[in-house]
């Protein structure tokens, strides 16, 4: 499992089972002996589960009467950036197979996930914006960016085999919740 997550994550979606067998030192049979497809050896190696990481980030955002906002948000911005490393891949997978179950049968839980992470993550910025740590804006639009500038360091880091630029994934955290929270420090733009 270790050598196929290794696989995965270097290659992504472009691994083969001949790739994973010949690392491992194993027939590329005694894969199919254990997983019925590439998908479900990609599942598991990956050792991702949706609804699990989805409650973790949920519950990171539920802690902003402990910490700080901008360490709600950084912990949060960190902890996305790990998710999205084996999300995106994951995703990825199941998108390039339609006709698989990790793609049909997942769709509406995919839409109340996401809905329900945009919905805490407002929540943070709309307290943050009551509380005067950040000034008017629309938490909506806040989530998104943070979202948003997450998802393109994941998915260049991806792309670009580890190179997303000259931040490793805490600093690109820290950096992107500064930028936001000093924009926000601002005043609003006129309409």
């Amino acid at each position: 499992m270790e050598v196929a997550r290794q696989v995965f994550l270097e290659l992504g979606i472009r691994a083969t089972t001949s790739e994973v067998a010949s690392r491992a030192g194993i027939a590329e049979g005694t894969i199919f002996h254990r997983f019925k497809s590439k998908e479900e050896l990609f599942r598991a190696a990956m050792n991702f589960d949706p609804d699990a990481e989805i409650e973790s980030a949920v519950a990171l955002l539920s802690r902003s009467g402990e910490l700080s906002f901008r360490q709600v948000l950084l912990e949060f911005a960190e902890h996305f950036i790990e998710m999205g490393r084996v999300a995106l891949p994951v995703m990825m997978m199941s998108w390039s197979n339609p006709d698989q179950q990790l793609c049909s049968e997942r769709n509406s839980e995919r839409t109340t996930h996401y809905s329900r992470l945009l919905g805490a993550l407002c929540g943070v910025f709309a307290e943050g914006i009551r509380e005067g740590h950040i000034g008017p804006a629309e938490p909506e639009v806040l989530s998104r960016m943070l979202i948003g500038s997450l998802h393109h360091f994941c998915m260049t880091e991806l792309f670009m085999g580890g190179m997303s630029g000259r931040f490793g994934h805490r600093e690109f955290a820290r950096h992107v919740v500064d930028v936001l929270l000093a924009a926000g420090s601002g005043s609003r733009a006129p309409e």
